[in-house]
């Protein structure tokens, strides 16, 4: 449905990147990160996207409602694999609408490497968060 090209030009202009942290007893170094990409738009633009992002073997996930508080449609790409695969197509010298998406690519590095089960790649998450 919607080109490579396009797909860049949708997520650097409206998807807002997350990076999610939270303490976690159960994990080794005390936390859990949890990285997505969330597009919020109406349903026929989302479901257009999400067949597209199929096709490119990126697995994504449809709500028509985010939660209670919030009653608008939304896509989300989560999985380290699907979001190393997203960031693999967007070229990274190309600057976006929010300037998330440097800090994102190298937070998708981070976990994919394993690194935020170190204290180094934690501390630099917590940096790229903005926490510290």
């Amino acid at each position: 449905m919607y080109s490579k090209d396009m797909l860049v030009g949708i997520f650097l202009g409206t998807a807002k990147t997350e990076i999610y942290m939270e303490k976690n007893e159960h994990s080794q170094i005390g936390y859990r990160v949890r990285l997505r990409v969330n597009l919020r738009a109406n349903e026929d633009f989302l479901v257009g996207v999400q067949r597209s992002l199929a096709q490119l073997q990126i697995t994504s996930r449809y709500k028509e409602s985010e939660h209670k508080g919030r009653q608008r449609p939304i896509l989300r790409v989560g999985g380290i694999k699907n979001l190393y695969k997203l960031c693999g197509f967007i070229p990274p010298n190309l600057p976006d609408a929010n300037n998330d998406w440097s800090k994102f690519r190298e937070a998708v590095s981070i976990v994919s490497n394993g690194g935020h089960l170190q204290l180094e790649g934690l501390e630099r998450l917590f940096e790229l968060k903005g926490l510290i």
